[in-house]
């Protein structure tokens, strides 16, 4: 057997991520660079059959997945199945500052946010619970175990070197009032100005 063979053999068998070391203890090969490069040989050799599946690297973590246009396919037989990218972007900011308002995840990710949440629901990753007249969002343990990691603090070291810059997105029309406004003050302004 070639070792690329094994390695896709253990890639698809195990149906998560899997650790360079993880992967070499069980191929019986130490040598990470040897590794590396046979899973680039085998990443290259799907994305050069135009695969529906694909081998994605992720850190130091390698896995075979569905290839993102056949995701919403493969739902209809596994709705446990890989999340699409809206999905994971809105996730993300949930596992971010969570437990998180409901209300601060749409006004971060639109009004399209409340139809992930509910898909996150259903897929068990995120509970919300009333908080006011909004809900608070939390993560549950299956967001935990799908993402391999043991628990919050694990979580917030991922985050750690994200620094907080959250843009407030105003509408055309707030940014033209804004402006009127801003020439209307300093007209007004300049007209009160009096020469010496």
């Amino acid at each position: 057997m070639e070792l690329r063979d094994k390695i896709e053999a253990l890639l698809f068998a195990s149906g998560r991520k899997m650790e360079l070391e993880e992967i070499g203890k069980l191929v019986k090969v130490r040598d990470t660079n040897i590794l590396r490069e046979k899973l680039l040989e085998l990443k290259k050799h799907y994305d050069d059959k135009n695969s529906s599946i694909i081998v994605m690297e992720e850190g130091n973590a390698w896995k075979l997945t569905t290839h993102e246009q056949y995701i919403e396919l493969v739902r209809q037989i596994n709705p446990h199945t890989e999340l699409s990218k809206t999905i994971v972007e809105t996730l993300a900011v949930i596992a971010w500052k969570q437990p998180m308002l409901q209300s601060d995840v749409i006004r971060i990710r639109t009004n399209k946010a409340y139809d992930h949440i509910s898909q996150l629901m259903e897929m068990g990753f995120v509970v919300k619970e009333k908080y006011g007249r909004t809900y608070l969002l939390k993560l549950t343990q299956k967001f935990f175990e799908y993402f391999d990691l043991r628990n919050d603090e694990s979580l917030k070291s991922l985050f750690k070197d994200i620094k907080e810059a959250v843009v407030d997105q105003k509408k055309v029309g707030d940014f033209n009032n804004i402006v009127n406004n801003n020439l209307e003050n300093n007209s007004i302004e300049n007209n009160n100005i009096k020469e010496p």
